[in-house]
C-alpha cells in the first residue's frame, strides 16, 4: 500500500514529453517554469545516443507542446544532457561525454558546446552542473574522492567565482552531504539556501532518493544541515533523480526509473520541504517584490527586506538586465500624497539596488500612487496587497 500511495502522489508528464518507446530524464526548467529541456534516449527522433529535447508550456492552458530535438545540442553517437539554464534562458550548462560544457543562445540558436576549464573537470566523469541564480557558485557531481574516502565515488563539489569573474578550485561541499556512496544531481534553489540532491546514503528507500539540506551560513558553502529524506510521498524503491524545483518552490520535476525505463514526473512538494519564497524574476511581466517592507508612511526600507533586494541586485548584475520599478499605494489619504510616497519608495528601492552593485543607468523608478490597485481597497488585506513596489526586468 505504501508503494501505491507514493506512485499516486506523483504525476507523470503527458505524452508530449514521455514516449512509450523511449526514455526521458534530466529535466531542466527555465526560471519562468514554461520551457522544459530534457534528455531523450531511444526516441524515434534520437541520434542513437542521449540527445536534448525541448517542450514549451502554454501559460494559459498549462499544456506542454510536443517535444522537439534541439539539433545544435544533439550530435549523432554523442551523449548530451542539459543540466541547468541561466535566468535569461541564454546560457546552458550541459553534460557532453563525461565533461561539463556550456552553450550560449544567440540570434541563430544554440552554439556548439564548449568545455568548462580543465581544472574544473575533476575526474573521468562529471555532470549535473548548475550555476547558482546569483551567478556566484558552480555546483556539480564528479567521480572524485573526498575526505575519508580511499576510493573515488560520485560526490558533489562547489566552485566559487571571485570578483574578477574567475572560478576557483573546486572543493567538497562537505561531509554533511557527501558520503562513501553516491551523491549527485545537486539543485540549489534561487533562495540560495535550499539544496536538493540524490543519494544512496543510509536511510534511502531505493536505488537513489532525493534529500534536502539547508545552508547554515551565507558565507559558507560547505556548512549544511543534516539532510532530510523527502519521504514516501516523493521517493520510491526505484531511482529518483534529477530533481528541479519550480521557482515558486511548490512543484518538483524529476525522473523516476521503473524497471528499465526512465520517465519524467512532477509532484507537489510538502510544505516543510519547500524552499523560501522568493521573487519570480521573469521578463513579458511586472512582479511585486516579496518581503519588501517600509516604515509606516515613509520611504525607509526596513532591514528585513535587504536580503531579498541583495539577491535581486546580484541576479540582475550577473545577467545584465535593466530594471523598471513601479511604486503603488492603497487609496487611504490624498491622491497627490499617495503618488509622492509611491515615487519616493520606488526611488528608495532604486538607491538600494545601486548600492548593491546595479548599474544606475539601467534602473528607472516611477510612482503611480493608488491608480493601479491589484485588490479591493475595502479590506485591510486588499490594501496591504496594493501597497507594493513592482519590478520588471528588461533584457
Amino acid at each position: 500500500m505504501k508503494l501505491i500511495l507514493s506512485i499516486l502522489s506523483a504525476i507523470i508528464l503527458s505524452s508530449a514529453i514521455n514516449t512509450p518507446e523511449g526514455e526521458e530524464y534530466g529535466p531542466t526548467l527555465t526560471v519562468d517554469d514554461n520551457t522544459l529541456y530534457f534528455v531523450g534516449l531511444n526516441r524515434s527522433e534520437s541520434n542513437l545516443s542521449e540527445d536534448i529535447f525541448v517542450s514549451r508550456r502554454d501559460p494559459k492552458s498549462g499544456e506542454w507542446s510536443a517535444a522537439q530535438i534541439v539539433p545544435a545540442l544533439s550530435s549523432p553517437y554523442r551523449n548530451e544532457a542539459p543540466t541547468s539554464i541561466s535566468g535569461d534562458g541564454r546560457l546552458m550548462l550541459l553534460f557532453v561525454e563525461g565533461r561539463m560544457c556550456f552553450s550560449q543562445k544567440g540570434p541563430y540558436g544554440w552554439t556548439e558546446p564548449q568545455p568548462l576549464p580543465r581544472y574544473l573537470q575533476l575526474g573521468n566523469w562529471q555532470a549535473d552542473a548548475q550555476i547558482s541564480a546569483d551567478g556566484s557558485v558552480l555546483l556539480f557531481a564528479a567521480n572524485h574522492p573526498v575526505e575519508n574516502e580511499e576510493k573515488a565515488s560520485l560526490n558533489i563539489f562547489v566552485s566559487e567565482r571571485d570578483a574578477q569573474g574567475r572560478w576557483g578550485q573546486p572543493y567538497s561541499i562537505g561531509a554533511a552531504i557527501n558520503t562513501r556512496g553516491m551523491e549527485r544531481s545537486p539543485f540549489l534553489h534561487p533562495d540560495m539556501k535550499t539544496l536538493y540532491f540524490s543519494s544512496d546514503k543510509e536511510g534511502t528507500m531505493g536505488d537513489l532518493d532525493v534529500w534536502v539540506s539547508r545552508r547554515l551560513s551565507d558565507t559558507c558553502w560547505n556548512c549544511w544541515s543534516e539532510p532530510e529524506n523527502l519521504g514516501e510521498a516523493i521517493n520510491t524503491p526505484g531511482r529518483d533523480c534529477w530533481y528541479k524545483i519550480s521557482t515558486d518552490g511548490k512543484t518538483a520535476y524529476y525522473a523516476q526509473k521503473s524497471g528499465r525505463r526512465h520517465d519524467i514526473y512532477c509532484v507537489e512538494l510538502p510544505e516543510d520541504k519547500r524552499p523560501e519564497t522568493i521573487t519570480v524574476l521573469a521578463t513579458n511581466q511586472a512582479v511585486a517584490i516579496n518581503n519588501l517592507l517600509f516604515e509606516t508612511g515613509k520611504d525607509i526600507i526596513m532591514p528585513a527586506s535587504l536580503p531579498e533586494l541583495k539577491r535581486i541586485a546580484t541576479f540582475v548584475s550577473t545577467y545584465g538586465y535593466k530594471i523598471r520599478l513601479a511604486g503603488h499605494t492603497d487609496n487611504i489619504g490624498k491622491p497627490e500624497d499617495n503618488k509622492a510616497l509611491s515615487q519616493a519608495r520606488a526611488e528608495a528601492v532604486r538607491r538600494q539596488l545601486i548600492e548593491y552593485g546595479c548599474n544606475p543607468d539601467g534602473i528607472k523608478a516611477f510612482g503611480y500612487g493608488d491608480l493601479k490597485p491589484v485588490a479591493s481597497n475595502d479590506t485591510e488585506e486588499g490594501r496591504a496587497l496594493n501597497r507594493r513596489v513592482e519590478i520588471t526586468l528588461i533584457p
